[in-house]
């Protein structure tokens, strides 16, 4: 278990680095996370163990897969050109323009699946022999 919170912290640290360097990141990371700035230096000096219902509200908050958090990720998958220059035109936006884009993208996939089950449950019409 050690180790899981061990990973976890190292993570959320990571996550800090990587999407909210500088000054006043540790602060905008705890607005994400609806957390007091106290509460997320807890967790990243191992004061306060990251657990699992932390862990999933991380991911969730941040757009990460489940357990990402917990290390388990597929590591060394290959990117298409595609997807290279999505992460390339991404990681050129700010933290708050990152966090606004991916909530765009959740509402979007949200809004077919409401479309997919709609066309689901509608009874489809018989088509006559032409």
């Amino acid at each position: 278990m050690e180790d899981v919170r061990r990973i976890r912290r190292e993570r959320l640290r990571r996550i800090l680095d990587e999407q909210f360097p500088g000054r006043g990141g540790q602060a905008l990371l705890a607005q994400v996370l609806d957390r007091q700035t106290g509460y997320i230096s807890r967790c990243l000096n191992g004061e306060k163990p990251i657990g699992e219902v932390f862990a999933r509200h991380v991911e969730q908050a941040l757009h990460l897969p489940r357990y990402w958090l917990d290390g388990e990720r597929a590591e060394g998958r290959p990117v298409s050109p595609r997807h290279a220059t999505l992460l390339e035109r991404f990681d050129a936006l700010t933290p708050s323009q990152q966090i606004e884009f991916l909530d765009l993208l959740d509402r979007v996939r949200r809004r077919n699946e409401e479309i997919y089950q709609h066309l689901q449950r509608k009874p489809q019409a018989p088509v006559e022999p032409g």
